[in-house]
């Protein structure tokens, strides 16, 4: 079985849906470590690494969806001519893939959660390249709620951060595939800071804007893949810090305004979807707002000349809801 359905989605969209179950299940999943060109918000073309579900390339990997109790079955062929590591953060769950290989492993849902699952060879570089994606864990039986006793949200979304430098891609494309076991780290000059794949305006197109009613709470689930500190700042209200790093929080909940992760780093925050409460003239239920979230990282700013449309940004739409809800029942071949 290539994918189970309601297990995977495209790892480009951020909205996610979840119908919870009444008994665990055995998940399986076929994932291809690929390369490709990958086309930035200038039109420049960057040689990437991926972990794909189809024939094409694609980044980042795909969004696993599961719930606590199930077993999740990854079929993985490294078309690669170096090896791939499916590792999930925080997790002892490891699994190495020698160049141009298939491997088949299993492994148990941990807890309840955010996860990240990238390669960890060659520290870090394999990672930057593209090789990450993003795995939810979801608590049993539950539909809108992060773990058991957590905060309620009406819709959860997921941005992945990750950076782009042309210069290893290029390398890559010169040397082969087996050059990222010598690209050095420090060598990174970062031109394009991305959320979900897709850098500012681009990331309206594939669900990735938050948007809600008033009062109707999103869980956003933050990861970092890239190489650099990125600092998600947020207009419109201060988001919740529900989680940092798998260390759960309980309400009352601290406020912020700009969240710092490092390389790795996941966090998980409510966007509460209040109506800013100094808010001239007055709003109503049927008032929409627009509002920024916009990397306060200089770099991300900055890079390539101060060109903001490299920058990771996403817009915030509130008093209305989006058009098309997330489908986690799609078939492979419709996952890009």
């Amino acid at each position: 079985m290539a994918l189970s359905a309601g297990f995977a989605i495209p790892g480009t969209m951020g909205l996610l849906a979840w119908a919870p179950r009444a008994e665990a299940a055995d998940l399986s999943i076929d994932l291809a470590a690929r390369r490709g060109d990958v086309t930035m918000i200038d039109g420049t073309s960057a040689l990437m690494f991926g972990f794909s579900t189809t024939d094409a390339m694609s980044w980042p990997g795909p969004t696993l969806v599961c719930q606590e109790g199930d077993t999740i079955t990854v079929n993985l062929e490294n078309t690669l001519h170096t090896s791939v590591v499916f590792h999930v953060g925080a997790t002892n769950i490891r699994h190495q893939a020698s160049a141009q290989s298939v491997i088949s492993f299993s492994f148990a849902a941990p807890p309840a959660g955010t996860y990240l699952y990238y390669d960890d060879q060659n520290n870090g570089v394999n990672r930057i390249m593209g090789l990450h994606g993003t795995l939810v864990v979801m608590p049993a039986g539950i539909k809108d709620r992060p773990f058991v006793g957590g905060p309620q949200f009406v819709r959860q979304y997921k941005w992945m951060f990750s950076n782009v430098d042309p210069s290893w891609g290029e390398q890559v494309r010169t040397l082969g595939d087996y050059q990222v076991n010598s690209i050095a780290p420090d060598s990174f000059k970062p031109r394009y800071f991305t959320i979900n794949g897709h850098a500012y305006e681009n990331t309206h197109e594939y669900n990735t804007e938050l948007m809600g009613h008033y009062d109707e709470a999103a869980y956003v689930r933050m990861l970092n893949a890239g190489g650099i500190v990125h600092a998600p700042h947020f207009h419109g209200n201060h988001v919740e810090m529900v989680t940092i790093n798998y260390e759960r929080f309980s309400a009352p909940f601290k406020n912020k305004d700009a969240v710092s992760m490092f390389p790795l780093d996941v966090r998980d925050v409510i966007y509460p979807f209040k109506a800013p409460p100094d808010a001239y003239p007055p709003v109503t239920a049927n008032t929409i707002q627009h509002f920024p979230m916009h990397c306060h990282s200089e770099m991300s700013q900055t890079a390539g000349g101060g060109s903001y449309p490299h920058g990771a940004h996403a817009p915030i739409v509130m008093g209305t809801a989006p058009q098309t809800e997330s489908d986690l029942t799609q078939k492979v071949d419709d996952l890009s």
